[in-house]
């Protein structure tokens, strides 16, 4: 009769178990080792193969530059021909528009002094009326004075005094000389209005001797125009002859 209790059986159960778990525990023993070594080999390389989710590739950076580098330029060995350049348009001339202009004698000798007690008169010719080189923006009167052998004479005064829209004006003196830059050497030049004026008789001008104050010449009245072409008095006063 068989024994109940007998542990053949069971006892070679027990070691076909233990041979299963050590062939599986060597399966993945060697299975960590297989993936750890390529988790490692990845690490130190990953532009290895054995990653399957390599790294972008980065542009290659530039190192410094050689001598071997620098692009040659090359010189056309013919120079083209330049183009003939075309001719410019001719402008018709406009017509030409003469300003007026102010006579004065020539200077061809230095500049005068006045003789004690000399006298001074209208040069021929003077008032003239024209239009002020500064423009419309004013009246004024203006000229120079000469000698008898025509040289302009400095530092003599010139006085603008009477009345002006019914109110004094003036007395306003300048020296022969002053406005040299309108007029040349000897001129003089008085500014009395912001605008062109009309007046008749109410201004007077005067060459005075100007240490003493002396009068070396009538006061002669003045008629002014209240327009562009006519805003400007010249007069040119001459020395008389001696009696």
């Amino acid at each position: 009769m068989d024994d109940p209790f007998d542990p053949s059986p069971r006892g070679r159960g027990l070691h076909i178990g233990r041979l299963i778990f050590n062939v599986l525990t060597a399966i993945v023993l060697l299975v960590t080792l297989y993936v750890g070594s390529r988790f490692v080999a990845i690490f130190l390389d990953p532009q290895s193969s054995l990653n399957p989710y390599p790294p972008p590739t980065l542009p290659a950076t530039l190192g410094p530059p050689t001598p071997t580098n620098t692009p040659a330029i090359m010189l056309p060995t013919e120079i083209p021909p330049t183009s003939t350049p075309r001719p410019l348009p001719t402008i018709a001339p406009s017509a030409t528009v003469t300003p007026t202009e102010i006579t004065v004698t020539p200077e061809a000798s230095p500049p005068a002094t006045a003789e004690s007690g000399a006298q001074f008169q209208l040069q021929t010719g003077s008032p003239t009326w024209i239009t002020d080189p500064s423009g419309c923006g004013q009246s004024a009167v203006g000229g120079k004075v000469y000698d008898s052998e025509g040289a302009p004479i400095l530092g003599l005064a010139v006085r603008l005094s009477g009345e002006l829209s019914g109110a004094p004006f003036g007395p306003l003196d300048v020296l022969t000389g002053s406005a040299a830059d309108r007029f040349g050497i000897g001129g003089y030049y008085f500014q009395f209005s912001d605008a062109p004026l009309a007046t008749e008789n109410t201004l007077f001008v005067q060459v005075l001797d100007a240490s003493s104050g002396l009068e070396l010449s009538e006061q002669v009245p003045l008629t002014t125009f209240d327009n562009c072409d006519q805003n400007l008095v010249f007069i040119n006063w001459t020395q008389s002859e001696p009696q």
